[in-house]
């Protein structure tokens, strides 16, 4: 399996002298690194587009496509390669890379081009720029993590007068990425591929550090119990075993707090603008109102750690319970009447958490149509929109069942092929109201 983990880097560049480089120097490189990433993928892309104009030339005149190693000798990715590899400042390796990448996205969105679904691909100035796995270094010292990465090639480092590779001291404010970064020195991790590219708001480097690991399979998961799981506004997570009492919940109480202390605090960070130092005044509306701008990082920053704590306990408690498959609703949106800080919650990012953490403990995971699983009894099966008269409560008009809401829409999204069973229950129904959701 492989991931990827988010790097701040600080610039540690010496020159031959041994003396420091100053950072904007660095960047104005990598800038130009970028650039010529640029144009060496656009012209990959007139490349692949040639070959791809040839190919319909040829099969019109003999009724059968060229084979790539016949007619260029090898394949179109080597061509390609062997036609940009010279007149660039780039690593050979992380040059390799940007063009058989390229190739291959030409190649996915190729069908997509030619029927006019997707513009021809383009590549703008600002590239993340690709490194090879064997480009990226990794080194402790004095308490602080450091990558070397290799970025020039030979007449590159003649160009800018560097030696060695570009060193960079590694931001490390999260104890997850301390981790992942002891694992890949300890080789439990293997480094992968990864880019690098200009976080304009930080005006820092960031190094998207890409790893694998096998993953642990635990053998004692059972693929027939099934865990559902359902994302709301009252709970973000309600998960259970179906068949189980028991169950796994998260009520929204800490996000409901955080939001209202960030709110709180925007307000009064606006109202200071108006009275703001020299240092602000005579800069923009952008400039005053900045330290408020920040309070949307902040938020980003709550909930990517909280979407990871949630998706760690939840998968968790489906080991505990021997779960071998999980299965979540396709997300639709939240709910037009859902409180506006909790609608606006990433539960897309939620799920990719749990989903990723699920396939690293070898657990299956199954999307089903959410549709009506609020609104069915998970007792007798009956549908009705009376059902659940209120946010929270469900209480069927049938047979008198009554559970929490989110409880109940757990048990009927992780019952097996529950979207051709209510399919099935609303045909037999003979009820004088369709239910509708």
């Amino acid at each position: 399996m492989t991931k990827v983990t988010k790097v701040y880097l600080i610039s540690e560049q010496i020159d031959k002298d041994g003396n420091k480089i100053d950072f904007k120097k660095i960047s104005e490189l990598l800038w130009n690194l970028q650039r010529q990433t640029r144009d060496i993928k656009n012209k990959c892309v007139q490349l692949c587009w040639e070959w791809l104009n040839f190919s319909s030339d040829y099969y019109k005149k003999s009724e059968e496509y060229p084979k790539e190693k016949d007619t260029l000798g090898y394949t179109l990715s080597g061509f390609v390669y062997d036609r940009i590899k010279n007149g660039s400042d780039l690593y050979s390796s992380n040059l390799s890379t940007s063009s058989r990448d390229t190739c291959t996205a030409f190649s996915n969105y190729k069908k997509e081009m030619l029927n006019g679904e997707r513009s021809v691909l383009s590549f703008k100035a600002n590239q993340p720029l690709d490194i090879h796995n064997k480009a990226i270094k990794l080194s402790y010292e004095n308490g602080n993590f450091f990558v070397a990465l290799k970025m020039l090639n030979r007449a590159g480092k003649e160009k800018y007068g560097i030696n060695d590779d570009l060193r960079f001291r590694m931001q490390v404010r999260d104890k997850s990425v301390r981790t992942i970064l002891e694992r890949l020195m300890n080789d439990e991790y293997k480094v992968s591929a990864s880019k690098l590219m200009y976080d304009k708001k930080k005006k820092l480097w960031k190094l998207n550090l890409c790893y694998s690991f096998d993953n642990h399979v635990i053998s004692t998961l059972d693929p027939e119990k099934i865990m559902g799981v359902d994302l709301g506004v009252v709970y973000p997570i309600m998960a259970s075993v179906n068949g189980d009492y028991a169950r796994f919940s998260i009520k929204g109480g800490e996000i409901e707090a955080f939001r209202n202390r960030v709110e709180a605090r925007r307000r009064s960070l606006l109202n200071q603008s108006r009275y703001c130092g020299d240092g602000r005044i005579g800069h923009g509306r952008k400039k005053r109102t900045e330290p408020a701008a920040q309070i949307a990082d902040k938020i980003a920053r709550f909930r990517d750690t909280t979407n990871h704590k949630y998706s760690r306990a939840l998968i968790d408690y489906a080991i505990k319970n021997g779960c071998g498959t999980i299965q979540m609703e396709k997300l639709t949106g939240i709910t037009s009447n859902a409180e506006h800080f909790l609608k606006e919650w990433s539960y897309f990012d939620l799920q990719t958490k749990i989903e990723s953490k699920a396939k690293e403990a070898g657990i299956k995971v199954v999307y089903i149509n959410p549709k009506f699983t609020s609104q069915r009894c998970n007792k007798c099966g009956y549908i009705h929109t009376d059902n659940r008269p209120v946010q929270a409560r469900f209480c069927c008009q049938k047979c008198g069942y009554e559970e929490n809401a989110d409880y109940n829409a757990s048990q009927n999204i992780g019952t097996k092929h529950i979207d051709v069973i209510i399919e099935e229950t609303l045909k037999m129904q003979c009820e004088p109201e369709v239910p509708t959701e």
